[in-house]
């Protein structure tokens, strides 16, 4: 497949408690094209989290590869790992994870910094606009609703306008108000950027605007 941009191999991952081993994954493999809107789905503990963080190199597979962007990411050190997913990848968490100290203008431009992009300051400023932020620009996390954290948090994601963005439950925290509204800015932002959007989600309304759609149960792909 020349268009894809993704593509899992046999990817496998357990954690061990106590004397117990625990198979979160188990032999997983998917591909994925360029522009693609694809949803993983699964109730809470089918594995949805950790197979976003194996397919976005956050964390490593027992067995397995993943090949992001025609790079074998599997095979990478921490040294090498970290600019390449800062360049190719964004990510929204569910969580926000914004840096506490840094106001949401430097929480964007953070990643464009770390890239040495002359023009982070404007690009960020420019997302915040976007997202009809800019008058909250010198604002703390601490001084933002979650609604508009996510929305910083979605800039921050889409500031070095990444090949890829993964979003894991990005409106899981946030009630149904600005959940939509998270959504929406995210499928327009993800269209205007061309860039492939991969989703963990349990909701059937979200992964009703999938291309695509991966089932996961018990740590398996069942569709």
């Amino acid at each position: 497949m020349a268009d894809k941009i993704l593509e899992a191999v046999k990817l496998s991952k357990a954690y061990r408690v106590d004397a117990r081993r625990i198979t979160v994954l188990d032999n997983i493999s998917l591909t994925v094209k360029k522009g693609d809107f694809l949803v993983i789905e699964g109730k809470s503990g089918s594995g949805k989290s950790t197979l976003l963080s194996l397919l976005s190199g956050l964390d490593k597979p027992d067995s397995g590869r993943v090949i992001l962007h025609g790079t074998d990411i599997t095979g990478l050190g921490e040294d090498q790992l970290a600019p390449f997913r800062n360049r190719t990848i964004g990510y929204v968490f569910q969580s926000f994870h914004l840096i506490p100290s840094l106001t949401a203008l430097e929480n964007i431009m953070f990643p464009a910094e770390l890239n040495r992009d002359p023009d982070a300051l404007s690009k960020a400023a420019e997302l915040l606009r976007r997202v009809d932020l800019h008058q909250r620009d010198d604002n703390f996390p601490h001084q933002l609703s979650g609604g508009e954290k996510q929305r910083v948090a979605l800039c921050r994601a889409l500031v070095n306008s990444p090949q890829i963005v993964f979003a894991d439950e990005p409106t899981g925290n946030l009630d149904s108000t600005n959940g939509e509204i998270i959504l929406q800015l995210l499928l327009k932002l993800r269209s205007e950027l061309r860039t492939t959007l991969v989703m963990a989600t349990h909701s059937r309304e979200i992964s009703s605007m999938a291309d695509r759609i991966v089932q996961l149960v018990d740590g398996r792909i069942v569709s």
